[in-house]
């Protein structure tokens, strides 16, 4: 398996694994003695599906070496682009859209060349899986992702996901809770809640302030791990039971992630997205309220059309207010199916990736003078074993950190700590997207 994108799509993989090994298949870590590579691509921008392609070009490298391979591609382009797919890459053997996953293990048995029918051209999905479904999981032990929603409502200009994963649906809370229920009996320490937009969990379902009755059940919940960390809030959505559920949790992290994709009014406007710089700057100060000395992680997109000197000038004024801990910065990607494919493309790519690299330096800038306000600091923080590239020492997250994205915590000497496992460190210095620390002891279940 070869799972590319967002930890969304990784869900989708660990979920495609799990049928296969119901329905008996043998896994192996060396790809040249596998008879059948499975490729969950990803369809975001420009950039995520040439890589989905270039896998899909080495995997068919990969087949030709041994009669009898076979190659399924999965995931998100093949429910947007599946037929451009099939007709310029006949070295794939199968094709599994975003609601074709209980299908995977009859696709790897079939017999070449014979191809299942492709996602229709343009469908979304409709699917959600549920708790009870096989599910391999592909992250860390301790460490689970849990999809609280699938597709999005939203009309962001920029995005076509909605195009392909397909309106908002929301799984139903017991099915929730029963998934977070297993994970912790299964040894997990911490659970990722994420959806494309989590702040309109459950308005499908009829629930009014539904991710606040989420948090509330998952705080009542007696089996549940001791971190939960929420992702993808939506600016404006902020209601003040939401507010409430947050300030009043306890196993609920402090980690704010509120993907903001830029401040100027105009830029906003033509985004199809809410608000301003003052307004994002009142809801993450609530949030800041809400959870006291919370690690903020936004995002942001350079480029887009219609970006002047002085909207640009806007969004660098507006990261030094809003000062987040960790940000994610990409480049405009004119997609077609967008709403912004129909307005010019008319931020040349040298200036895009001129704007992006200095709002990049600026947001490291910002992390690292982050980090040194919280020098002293004691914090509890989740053990990941020896770091790579500094053996010597523990690598470790604190609970602002999530994984893969926001950096790491470095203790001094302290390789041996056993990864899955809680500890109490000082913090005593602090680089770009990362945190130095002394080791104080093991943490307890409560400072966990």
């Amino acid at each position: 398996m070869v799972s590319l994108g967002c930890p969304k799509n990784q869900v989708d993989s660990e979920l495609i694994l799990g049928r296969l090994a119901a329905e008996g298949a043998e896994f192996v870590d060396d790809p040249e003695t596998a008879d059948v590579l499975v490729v969950n691509t990803c369809s975001f921008i420009d950039k995520a599906r040439a890589e989905s392609v270039e896998t899909l070009l080495e995997a068919a490298e990969w087949k030709s070496r041994r009669r009898g391979r076979r190659i399924i591609a999965a995931g998100c382009l093949v429910q947007r682009s599946g037929d451009e797919l099939a007709a310029n890459l006949p070295e794939i053997d199968g094709f599994v859209g975003l609601d074709q996953i209980r299908q995977v293990g009859e696709l790897t048995r079939a017999p070449a060349p014979a191809l299942p029918p492709l996602p229709a051209a343009g469908s979304a999905a409709e699917e959600l899986y549920a708790a009870s479904e096989p599910r391999l999981r592909l992250s860390p032990p301790w460490s689970a992702y849990v999809k609280i929603a699938e597709g999005c409502d939203q009309s962001c200009a920029f995005c076509a996901i909605p195009s392909f994963r397909g309106k908002m649906r929301s799984r139903p809370l017991d099915d929730l809770l029963a998934e977070i229920g297993h994970l912790a009996a299964d040894g997990v320490q911490e659970i990722n809640l994420i959806a494309q937009d989590s702040t309109s969990y459950g308005r499908d379902l009829g629930l009014r302030d539904g991710l606040a009755q989420l948090i509330e059940a998952i705080e009542a919940q007696e089996h549940t791990p001791p971190w939960v960390r929420l992702h993808y809030l939506y600016p404006g959505r902020l209601s003040s039971r939401l507010m409430e559920a947050l300030s009043g949790a306890h196993r609920l992290v402090r980690y704010v992630d509120l993907p903001l994709q830029h401040a100027d009014r105009e830029v906003l406007r033509r985004m199809q997205r809410p608000g301003d710089a003052d307004s994002y700057l009142r809801q993450v100060e609530a949030l800041r309220r809400a959870l006291p000395g919370a690690g903020l992680r936004s995002a942001f997109i350079v480029g887009f059309p219609g970006e002047t000197d002085a909207a640009f000038r806007t969004l660098l004024d507006f990261v030094e207010q809003l000062a987040p801990d960790s940000a994610g910065v990409f480049t405009y990607s004119h997609e077609q199916g967008t709403a912004a494919h129909g307005l010019e493309d008319d931020v040349p790519q040298p200036l895009k990736d001129e704007r992006r690299e200095a709002l990049e330096e600026l947001c490291a800038s910002i992390s690292h003078q982050r980090g040194e306000e919280r020098r002293g600091q004691r914090l509890t923080v989740l053990c990941e074993g020896a770091a790579e590239d500094r053996p010597e020492h523990g690598a470790a997250r604190w609970e602002g950190q999530a994984p893969e994205v926001d950096g790491r915590v470095l203790i001094e000497g302290a390789a041996e700590l056993p990864a899955g496992t809680f500890a109490r460190v000082t913090i005593t210095g602090a680089g770009p997207w990362e945190l130095q620390a002394r080791l104080l002891g093991p943490a307890d279940s409560d400072e966990a």
